[in-house]
């Protein structure tokens, strides 16, 4: 009788442990991050973190999520995050380094975020930024509708690039992006968005590709799609054009429309970060 309620003693810790390690899985969810820097440049393209509660406030947030972007990617670690309380909440100080008195975007799953203290979720999609303009905000927050693709080298893929704005009404809604030039690895290629913001292009050469997109017409946020290639390797994946097209992740120079540049700013100085 008294083995047996060892062997069920024993049986009862092994299986309260393994409800721990399962709660604590639960409670650890893995996000990706991806940050734009000060230049307009995709500093890091959805970097995988696995959340934990850096602040100890009990919540799984944005906030802790960035927080360990910046410690497992930036090179100077955690030096190069920062968030202070303010009148709007917890807001952004700096990102990737960068200090430009509160010029700073966020949105998860490619909606704004109301909040650096909004909890996340397993696989969820982080995306920051700091505002190129800081006179009216106009950077845009622009997407694909795929964030992630694996190919063949004789696969083609269909990617549809939108914008992130407002109606007259302030509901969120989103325009394709026209005449968008693709950038393959930082470099442009011969792909060029049409009017519905749709381009197919193809990737023979084998490995982890990040696709992005950059306009002449607006300052674009970067957009994000990973794309990995498997097969052999044959020719190159994309060709440069000619110069005078963008040939990194910096946004172009030009600013949005009036209209859609004070609206930026409205929404901005809202849910300031």
């Amino acid at each position: 009788m008294k083995q047996i309620r060892i062997i069920t003693m024993l049986l009862t810790a092994a299986a309260l442990s393994t409800a721990a390690l399962t709660v604590s899985a639960a409670q650890t969810p893995t996000v990706t991050v991806t940050i734009v820097d000060g230049e307009g440049n995709l500093a890091l393209a959805q970097g995988e973190i696995a959340v934990t509660d850096t602040d100890g406030d009990g919540a799984l947030t944005i906030h802790d999520a960035l927080y360990l972007a910046h410690e497992a990617y930036y090179a100077e670690g955690t030096a190069g995050y920062g968030a202070a309380q303010t009148d709007y909440g917890l807001s952004m100080t700096k990102l990737w380094g960068y200090e430009n008195g509160g010029g700073y975007g966020y949105y998860r799953n490619d909606a704004a975020a109301m909040s650096l203290g909004d909890v996340i979720a397993d696989g969820d999609r982080i995306n920051a930024f700091v505002y190129t303009d800081t006179a009216t905000y106009s950077d845009t927050y622009c997407y694909f509708d795929i964030q992630t693709a694996a190919l063949t080298s004789e696969d083609t893929l269909t990617l549809t690039l939108v914008a992130a704005g407002y109606d007259a009404n302030w509901n969120p809604v989103t325009i394709p992006v026209a005449d968008a030039t693709i950038l393959v690895d930082g470099s442009a290629s011969a792909y060029v968005t049409n009017a519905e913001g749709t381009v197919t292009i193809s990737l023979t050469e084998s490995g982890t590709h990040i696709i992005s997109a950059t306009s002449d017409q607006q300052i674009m946020v970067p957009p994000c799609c990973k794309v990995t290639v498997a097969g052999e390797v044959t020719t190159a994946s994309t060709t440069t054009t000619a110069s005078g097209v963008e040939t990194g992740d910096a946004s172009p120079v030009a600013a949005l429309a009036l209209a859609g540049a004070a609206l930026t700013v409205m929404v901005t100085r809202r849910k300031k970060s």
